[in-house]
């Protein structure tokens, strides 16, 4: 069977008109003709039913039933390409998030300078949202990802190595500054600032106001925590962050949330399931995890 005849067969099924297919793939519309005929001889049925005096397409059960299987087919075709073109790429593509770069990641980077491993990480940083979705596209090798609860999906081979609560953070003059704790439900008239869409802290905040059954205002989102604790220190608003994000150095306060079965910030090693790790690959995730 031509793997190319399944990609047609998928495009026609959604686009329904065979001249567009043929322009989509820059190819004749009898090649496209023709890949439907073969996959017709191939399973003995019937998979489309073109109206010749409409010119209207119409997907028979069995092609629909060929269509379900024919987009996970090529999906992981198309996966299998990006993983077989990363094997002859030297670098080990590796996802790693602002905060867990800048807060944790500092703790393996000696074993991995030692292992000769930090030279051969490409690496790409953005939300953790926005990593795992590039990790199950084949556009990571690797990913150390933040998540506000468990990682579990079939297709993924998930690590947890450590975890870290949420806390509020404020300046250290804050009325709620010298609070043991507090109840996210007292903040409903304080301004927020806030990480943005893609990270973790953005899931974990609705968690929270959900919670709470409050909508706080966010007067501000950055993708840079830097620039979010500066927001604090100017009084801007109060912020969300793992309490691993914030450091002496900082000089702001953080304060507990006493609020039931909240999230903690996860931190986990996730690859796709199905991979075969190089050497090199073996030995990073032996040291991640």
């Amino acid at each position: 069977m031509n793997t190319r005849d399944l990609e047609y067969f998928e495009a026609l099924v959604k686009i329904k008109n065979f001249s567009q297919v043929a322009q989509e793939f820059g190819v004749t519309q009898p090649t496209i003709t023709m890949a439907l005929k073969r996959l017709e001889s191939q399973f003995g049925i019937q998979l489309i039913d073109r109206d010749q005096s409409h010119g209207q397409l119409t997907i028979t059960a069995a092609g629909e039933q060929l269509f379900a299987r024919v987009q996970v087919i090529n999906a992981q075709l198309a996966l299998a390409q990006k993983e077989l073109a990363a094997a002859r790429h030297p670098k080990i593509r590796f996802g790693l998030p602002p905060i867990i770069g800048s807060f944790y990641f500092p703790t393996l980077a000696p074993r991995l300078v030692t292992a000769g491993l930090m030279t051969q990480l490409e690496t790409q940083e953005d939300g953790s949202t926005n990593l795992l979705a590039a990790l199950r596209a084949g556009h990571l090798d690797v990913a150390l990802l933040g998540a506000s609860g468990h990682l579990n999906a079939p297709d993924l081979e998930v690590h947890e190595v450590t975890s870290s609560p949420f806390t509020l953070v404020m300046p250290q003059d804050h009325p709620l500054a010298h609070r043991e704790a507090v109840d996210f439900a007292e903040l409903a008239t304080e301004p927020f600032v806030s990480l943005s869409e893609g990270f973790v802290h953005t899931k974990a905040l609705a968690w929270f106001t959900a919670a709470a059954g409050i909508q706080p205002s966010i007067v501000y989102r950055t993708p840079d925590v830097t620039l979010l604790k500066q927001m604090i220190h100017a009084r801007v608003g109060i912020g969300l962050l793992t309490k691993m994000a914030v450091t002496a150095s900082d000089h702001l306060a953080t304060v507990p949330l006493t609020n039931v079965g909240q999230p903690q910030f996860l931190i986990s090693v996730v690859t796709r399931r199905g991979q075969v790790f190089s050497p090199a690959m073996q030995q990073l995730l032996h040291i991640l995890n």
